[in-house]
This record gives C-alpha cells, sequence and structure tokens, in this order.
C-alpha cells in the first residue's frame, strides 16, 4: 500500500488556504493567551495549588504546538524540499510535539473534568482523593506516558514531507487504535462528569437563577463543547486514514481522507487558544482564594478564638 507515500499537489489552493486560515491566527493567538496566563499565573499567583498545577500543564502543552505550528507551515511549502533544508531529525522532534501536545491536553483536560465532579458531587471526599499533590503526580504521570508513546513517533518516521505524509509504521492500527480508544474513553468520562456536575449544581441552587451556579455551569459545558468540537473529527479522521494504509479501506480514498485529516488536525490545534477558558477561570479561582486567605489571616491577628474557622478558609477543599 502506498497511500502514505503518495505526492501532495502544491496547486491545492483549498488546503493552502485553510492551513493559513487555522494556523497562523492558532499560533498568533495562542501564543498571546498562553503569554499572559504563563505570566499572570508566576507573577500574580503566591500559592501553587490545585489550578495553579493544571493552568502550568496546559501552558507548557500547548506552547509545544505553538511552537512547531510555524514550522508546520514552513514545512507545506517546501514539501519534499524539509530533509535537505531543515533535516529528518528535526522534523520527527516537531511530529512529536505535536503528538504530546494532543494527549496531554486530552489527558489533563479530563483530570481537571475529574476533579470538579469529585469537588462538586463528593465534596467530603476531595480532600484526600485530589490533593494538590495528588493531582501532580498524576499529571507527571500524563506526561511520562505520552512521552514514553513519542518515541515510537520518532524512531519509526520516514517521511521526507514533514507533517504532511506520515510513514505507513507511524500509522499502523496497533498504534492508531489504542489512541482512539483512549479519546472515546476520556470523552465518556467528560460526559458523564459534566452531566452529574450540572445537575448537582442545579440542586443545590437556593434560588431560581443562582449566578455563581450559573456561571460554572457555563464554563464547565464550554470546555466540553471545546474538546468534543476539536478533538471528535481528528480522531475520526485519523482512524479513517490509518485503515486505508493499513489496507482496510480502498487505496481510492487515500487523498480525500489525507485532506481530511489535515483539516481536522487544524481544528484540533485551535483547542491551544481555546484553553484560555479554562486559565482565566482558574486564575480568577486563584486569586480569590488568595484575598480569601489574607482576610483570613487579618481575622486571626484580631481574634484568636476564630482559629478554626480562619483554618477552613486558608485550607479550601
Amino acid at each position: 500500500m502506498n497511500c502514505g507515500n503518495s505526492s501532495r499537489n502544491h496547486s491545492d489552493l483549498a488546503q493552502r488556504v485553510v492551513l493559513l486560515l487555522f494556523s497562523v491566527p492558532t499560533c498568533l493567538v495562542g501564543s498571546a493567551l498562553n503569554g499572559l496566563a504563563l505570566y499572570t499565573i508566576c507573577c500574580k499567583v503566591k500559592k501553587p495549588t490545585k489550578s495553579f498545577i493544571y493552568v502550568m500543564n496546559l501552558v507548557i502543552s500547548d506552547s509545544l504546538l505553538l511552537f512547531a505550528l510555524p514550522f508546520k507551515v514552513y514545512a507545506f511549502y517546501v514539501n519534499n524540499d524539509w530533509t535537505r533544508k531543515m533535516g529528518n531529525h528535526f522534523c520527527r522532534f516537531l511530529e512529536s510535539l505535536c503528538f504530546v501536545n494532543t494527549y496531554t491536553s486530552i489527558l489533563v483536560i479530563t483530570l481537571i473534568c475529574v476533579d470538579r465532579y469529585v469537588a462538586t458531587v463528593h465534596p467530603f471526599n476531595a480532600r484526600t482523593i485530589s490533593s494538590p499533590r495528588t493531582i501532580a503526580g498524576v499529571c507527571a504521570a500524563i506526561w511520562i506516558i505520552v512521552c514514553s508513546c513519542t518515541i515510537h513517533i520518532y524512531f519509526t518516521s520516514q517521511s521526507e514531507s514533514c507533517f504532511y505524509h506520515l510513514s505507513p509504521p507511524v500509522l499502523d492500527i496497533v498504534f492508531i487504535a489504542p489512541l482512539g480508544l483512549v479519546f472515546v474513553v476520556c470523552a465518556f468520562i467528560m460526559v458523564f462528569c459534566s452531566i452529574r456536575i450540572v445537575h448537582s449544581l442545579k440542586g443545590r441552587a437556593s434560588e431560581p437563577r443562582d449566578r455563581g451556579n450559573e456561571k460554572c455551569t457555563k464554563v464547565l459545558l464550554s470546555n466540553l463543547f471545546t474538546f468534543l468540537i476539536c478533538f471528535t473529527p481528528y480522531h475520526a479522521a485519523l482512524l479513517l486514514y490509518s485503515s486505508v494504509v493499513n489496507g482496510f479501506i480502498s487505496e481510492q480514498y487515500c487523498e480525500r481522507l489525507r485532506h481530511g485529516l489535515h483539516f481536522t488536525l487544524y481544528l484540533a490545534n485551535v483547542n491551544s487558544c481555546l484553553d484560555s477558558i479554562y486559565y482565566f477561570y482558574a486564575i480568577k479561582e486563584l486569586r480569590r482564594a488568595e484575598q480569601v486567605s489574607g482576610t483570613a489571616v487579618q481575622v486571626e491577628v484580631g481574634d484568636t478564638s476564630m482559629g478554626s474557622t480562619v483554618k477552613e478558609l486558608r485550607d479550601p477543599p
């Protein structure tokens, strides 16, 4: 099967337009938002918490993609000259960064949703189940697992046209099918947890229109829809294109599925900008928690008899 090595038509104006339409704004806007989030959380937030850990992991993951995107645009225009101009090893490195971003983002976003679920539906267990130390350990494990899987891409990719002609070994169904399964499991967890959280918040509302719960629900649902819209088309296209390369689907669909894969990948990359929905909500929570903590310290200085109340304010679940 030579689908993985077929030539790309440089006169494909539609693909050029879509590439620039998605990649350039994603790179510019994503860099600005990630830079602002990184500055805010490093310079304005004093105490590391779970939200701090989540934001740092997503910022680092998105930064890897944003670093690779300009080279991806360049690779489209130089086509098979990439190996001569930039080197195959650098191509493998860039492709690996995109892989790391995709699956680190998926797993960390899922972890955030699960953490919200535990804090909302099982608040009495939240402190022991999802402490900052536990969250940091889980995030570290995610990075180790994803980077370990990336080794397969780095050492099996033999593409001369970086990003656009992935080698058949990289698209081996034995490697691609588990990735699809991971996404499906994460999507199911996200949907389940989101529904339970929204139901719980509505049940706790003291008024017909509780502004706090309403805002939290909107942020939660926006994160869920962002996750599904960005990553579902890409995984469907990836599985179909891998099926062509491995001979499970007729080769006549190769080029159409290849274009579909790239278009959906551009959409998945937009997630590096949309993550800012969580960034700034989390940063706002961090700043509010620090203000509450500062108020608690002032109360403690004025009245030592309120020590137990102050401790609860300092260490929210």
